[in-house]
């Protein structure tokens, strides 16, 4: 319900009339209990409803655009948006809503909390906020206080500030009186870096918006950290979100050019306000090859590099990853920002605690067409079943091209191992629904299995 209210208070700022329904109701679609969620499309701002929710179509396939063909809120979400036909809905009886707050709820009484993992954001919150409690995730969906507590769901000695940080987050956890015969480990927060570019900050800015939004603890460094080595000594993960899309992967890893000239960014009387978030005395150059090299040296000595949309070429075209081949689409494919289907393949992996749908809505992320030898294939969390039934909104052209891709690779290298997603889990403040595998993929950083053996693919193309 975190994420439904999410799309309630976006639409509320646009100023979207919203209200809860005071009785069932029985439109053509099915029927709906009491407390449903109603947007009303006879009211001054109906029409931007429509184009916030509906999915978006675009009938002629030779249309280019300017930005993102899809936004369609309750897939970008993994939020269950019904739109009805059934006029009977604009006289139904509704309080309205000004904000939506949803508030957490704790069943029974006992000396031990399950916080239930049912895909809310705020989970890794919640564990931040208590970063010196002991926390244990359960590994399979067991039976447990009257309820199924799902795999992924936190273990945690009840207390009075415990329970008023998950009423606060808006979760929902059973009290019970032992913990549940099942296997666990510890989830804990690791030391976590996210590196930067100098050159495109842009969404790297969105992604340090949402882990500063969910309280999700980082350092944010730069070229100047990852030249200087000794990476595994300061940090457990390394998230190197989308950049560098200009120059592809050249331009992450050399970034600025220099053009025979230095350029400071660094605080002065003139520019107090530089150097707020990172300083450098020279931007250009990028971490060049000798980085690259320090991040090979950081996983092999038992890091975990995680990387995002276009950033996951680097891996494979620099050699990090000498398994993967990262791809380009050709010339005639087209896909500014669609919403496509993703399958997931291995739906216990940790990365997938939360998720109950075998088959989910993401963003197409303009990542790489990422290929594994049959042997590899069992690395492979998710891929994209790419067929044309499979866009389910905005403007996709030489879909084919994707079919059997990955989506999400877990790679084990050396000691520690490259989650790379071709898809960007963290896109702007828009894809929520898909935050939850970024969150996962570093709170239980240290809890990925070792790979089991898949069906080969038949036709990858």
């Amino acid at each position: 319900m975190t994420r439904v209210a999410f799309i309630v208070n976006t639409l509320r700022l646009q100023g979207i009339e919203i209200g809860r329904s005071t009785a069932e109701l029985k439109l053509r679609e099915g029927a709906f209990p009491a407390g449903s969620i109603v947007i009303k499309r006879n009211q001054p701002y109906g029409r931007l409803a429509k184009i916030m929710l509906e999915k978006q179509n675009y009938p002629d396939p030779a249309l280019n655009t300017y930005d993102d063909t899809a936004w369609t809120m309750g897939m970008m979400s993994e939020a269950q948006v019904v739109e009805s036909a059934d006029k009977a809905i604009l006289d139904a009886a509704v309080s309205p809503i000004d904000t939506m707050t949803v508030t957490g709820e704790i069943k029974g009484e006992g000396p031990l909390l399950a916080v239930l993992e049912n895909g809310a954001n705020t989970l890794i919150t919640l564990r931040s906020h208590l970063k010196d409690v002991k926390f244990e995730a359960i590994e399979k969906s067991v039976q447990a206080g009257g309820v199924e507590l799902p795999a992924g769901s936190l273990l945690v000695d009840s207390s009075p500030r415990v329970r008023a940080e998950i009423q606060k987050l808006g979760l929902r956890a059973v009290a019970l009186a032992q913990a549940p015969n099942t296997a666990r480990h510890a989830a804990d927060l690791p030391r976590l870096a996210m590196f930067s570019t100098w050159g495109t900050t842009q969404d790297v800015g969105w992604v340090r918006y949402a882990f500063d939004h969910f309280d999700v603890p980082y350092d944010l460094i730069y070229k100047e950290r990852i030249r200087k080595g000794n990476l595994r000594a300061d940090y457990d993960v390394i998230l190197i979100p989308s950049q560098g899309t200009r120059g592809g992967t050249k331009g992450m890893v050399f970034d600025v050019e220099s053009k025979g000239k230095r350029y400071a960014y660094t605080k002065t009387p003139e520019f107090p306000s530089l150097g707020m978030y990172g300083e450098s005395e020279d931007i250009t150059g990028g971490m060049g090859l000798p980085g690259v090299a320090e991040l090979d040296k950081f996983v092999n000595q038992g890091g975990v590099l995680i990387t995002m949309g276009p950033a996951s070429y680097l891996p494979p075209e620099f050699g990090i990853t000498r398994t993967v081949d990262a791809a380009r689409p050709s010339a005639q494919f087209y896909a500014p920002g669609p919403i496509v289907e993703a399958e997931i393949l291995k739906p216990t992996h940790p990365v997938f605690y939360g998720y109950t749908q075998r088959v989910i809505p993401v963003r197409w992320a303009a990542g790489p067409l990422l290929r594994v030898g049959a042997d590899e294939r069992k690395n492979v969390l998710m891929q994209f079943p790419g067929t044309d039934k499979s866009v389910l909104s905005g403007l996709m052209r030489g879909v084919a091209e994707t079919r059997n891709r990955p989506a999400v690779i877990d790679m084990p290298v050396g000691d520690g191992r490259v989650v790379l997603f071709a898809t960007n889990p963290c896109y702007r403040w828009q894809n929520l629904g898909e935050f939850g595998m970024l969150a996962n993929s570093i709170m239980h950083y240290k809890n990925f299995p070792k790979p089991t053996a898949m069906p080969p693919v038949v036709s990858e193309q």
